[in-house]
């Protein structure tokens, strides 16, 4: 009698282990649908079910609205606790992911991040505890792309930098300075000039009087593209490297001239043709109230902008829970010990859960758009 109750007991657990092994994968998605973070949101779950879709049904979604807030993390967390999320994937604010952090570590749901580059998130992983992985660069992951860029270009020519007087534009040319610094490499100018100005034929002269022509400027694109045009009346031909802020809106006034070049992260993914099959999914809103509902073709945003790194997450998350049911491990486990075969290349996490997904591309505009330089 004693012997058949031990092979029922081990036949039990042979029963639920398969029983997890075969039980759905799914994948939460924590993503702003709501107000001025709409498209972004949209991109980053269409990009998810993009790549769910490729995978014939291995997994399904469950999307929540982070509203860029921490109310809206903290009940996307527990919604995502509620349904029995294995994975969690997204967020794009980091209040959001920093109120849903502790909800998912206590639930044991890993969480990779796809778009909050603070780097806080991973640097205190020691100490928080938080089931974190980050796809989405850090904080300065644009100035190592710049100084890569100048250290491999203008290592024997005279260069200068530039910035637009922001914080935020201080703060990246310093980086820079010092990275270059450990280069070797030194600035041969420094400079400054007050933003959303008609005119900057004051800093041209600056410029021309130090006989440098290659500049890196920190700005954003309208007040670029005027620097551009009146160092042209003013006779100086520069050349021009600009960082993320060259993506954005144009000036209508003062259009960019070719040539000029912007570091920045890939934001168009062709190679990604979405497949139109629809994913099964459940919409959570901020309120946490769930309803059913029918995933939206994927086809109907162009892959851009968050699809990308949404469809690696997407990827990277399947496979760490296959991993983890074929091991018997946490998931957490599986992203720390595995690489992982993306869309966009491998991908692999260091013990903080930092990667090594590095999507920072050199583009030149070519009169109407940016392009990826040859060889860039």
């Amino acid at each position: 009698m004693r012997a058949f109750a031990t092979l029922a007991f081990f036949a039990s657990l042979a029963a639920a282990a398969a029983a997890q092994e075969n039980a759905p994968i799914v994948v939460g998605v924590a993503a702003p649908l709501s107000d001025a973070q709409e498209i972004l949101g949209r991109q980053l779950t269409a990009g998810v079910e993009a790549a769910l879709a490729a995978r014939n049904g291995e997994a399904r979604t469950v999307v929540a609205d982070t509203s860029c807030s921490a109310k809206g993390g903290e009940t996307a967390a527990r919604s995502f606790v509620e349904k029995k999320a294995s994975i969690v994937v997204g967020f794009l604010c980091v209040e959001a992911i920093e109120a849903a952090l502790p909800i998912l570590k206590e639930a044991g749901i890993a969480t990779i991040d796809v778009g909050v580059r603070e780097n806080r998130l991973t640097d205190d992983k020691p100490k928080t505890g938080y089931l974190i992985y980050r796809l989405a660069p850090r904080s300065e992951a644009e100035a190592v792309a710049v100084s890569r860029y100048i250290a491999a270009r203008w290592a024997d020519q005279p260069f200068g930098l530039i910035e637009d007087g922001s914080i935020a534009a201080r703060g990246l040319v310093d980086q820079l300075r010092r990275r270059l610094g450990d280069e070797g490499l030194k600035p041969q100018t420094l400079d400054n000039y007050r933003p959303a100005e008609e005119k900057q034929f004051g800093l041209a002269r600056r410029l021309q009087r130090t006989g440098v022509t290659r500049f890196f400027i920190a700005g954003d694109r309208p007040d670029i593209a005027i620097i551009a045009r009146d160092a042209k009346e003013s006779g100086l031909k520069l050349t021009i490297v600009g960082a993320e802020g060259l993506f954005d809106e144009a000036s209508v006034d003062a259009p960019l001239p070719a040539g000029i070049i912007a570091i920045g992260p890939k934001t168009q993914f062709p190679e990604l043709s979405p497949d139109t099959r629809a994913t099964p999914q459940e919409t959570a809103g901020a309120d946490g109230e769930a309803d059913a509902a029918a995933s939206e073709d994927p086809g109907a945003l162009p892959p851009q902008g968050y699809f990308g790194p949404g469809y690696a997450a997407a990827e990277i998350g399947v496979d760490a829970v296959i991993g983890s049911r074929e091991n018997d491990k946490p998931v957490a486990d599986a992203l720390s010990s595995q690489s992982f075969a993306t869309a966009l290349g491998p991908v692999r996490f260091d013990e903080n859960g930092d990667s090594d997904f590095d999507l920072f591309r050199v583009f030149e505009w070519r009169g109407d758009e940016f392009v990826d330089e040859t060889g860039g």
